[in-house]
């Protein structure tokens, strides 16, 4: 090889090794700085992650691929070191179930004042109110002790009280489950539940309407 032209390949090697490098360091720096860009500053970072102000936030589970969960929350405090989003000032959520044409139905809606969202994107809280719109139902659960209320994205719904209300039944849970349709409750059932076969209301767009102007609606 002649010595000019190895003295020029090794110069090229050697600029195309710098431009790398720089081009390395400068992705660096700017994934970096979009980084910082986004996180809070002063008392709002947390030692252990960081907090969010007036955050709205849509969960996606992996082990319920046909839903999405959207929130609203005051504040949203992000943990990485415990895998947990909790969030605070809540109000509602809801649950959308996605159609195989894309559009989506709101299945659920969810009041807490707040929830912790864990690495397998399940829910648990202290106490919620849960309504599901296809047939107007309200579950008011309670968690006693250390035992929380549990949103299991694979399984449904487990607490250890829950009260179920519908335009015809009124029933009251210790240690309850359930899949997201309430098709298989479990639990010990309190005495003092109530069934109307013919109730004077009825479920019409999510909504309890009496059945007189039901019938009468278009």
């Amino acid at each position: 090889m002649p010595p000019a032209y190895g003295a020029g390949l090794t110069a090229l090697l050697y600029t195309a090794a710098v431009f790398r490098f720089s081009a390395l360091v400068l992705a660096l720096l700017l994934v970096f700085g979009v980084v910082f860009s986004l996180l809070p500053s002063g008392p709002d970072v947390a030692r252990s992650g960081v907090t969010l102000k007036n955050v709205q936030l849509s969960l996606y589970p992996e082990q319920d691929p046909g839903a999405v969960w959207r929130f609203r929350a005051a504040t949203i405090s992000v943990d990485p070191l415990k895998s947990e989003n909790t969030l605070d000032g809540l109000g509602r959520g809801e649950r959308w179930l996605r159609r195989a044409d894309g559009s989506e139905t709101l299945d659920m809606t969810l009041r807490a004042d707040k929830l912790v969202i864990d690495g397998d994107s399940n829910l648990s809280t202290q106490q919620a109110q849960m309504y599901i719109l296809q047939d107007c139902t309200t579950l008011t659960m309670r968690s006693v002790g250390s035992t929380p209320i549990l949103i299991n994205q694979r399984s449904g719904y487990s607490a250890p009280y829950v009260g179920i209300s519908s335009p015809s039944i009124h029933f009251e849970y210790d240690n309850f489950s359930s899949p997201f349709d309430l098709s298989n409750v479990r639990g010990d059932q309190r005495a003092g539940g109530t069934l109307q076969p013919d109730p004077s209301t009825t479920c019409r767009n999510g909504r309890i309407v009496p059945k007189a102007s039901a019938a009468s609606a278009p």
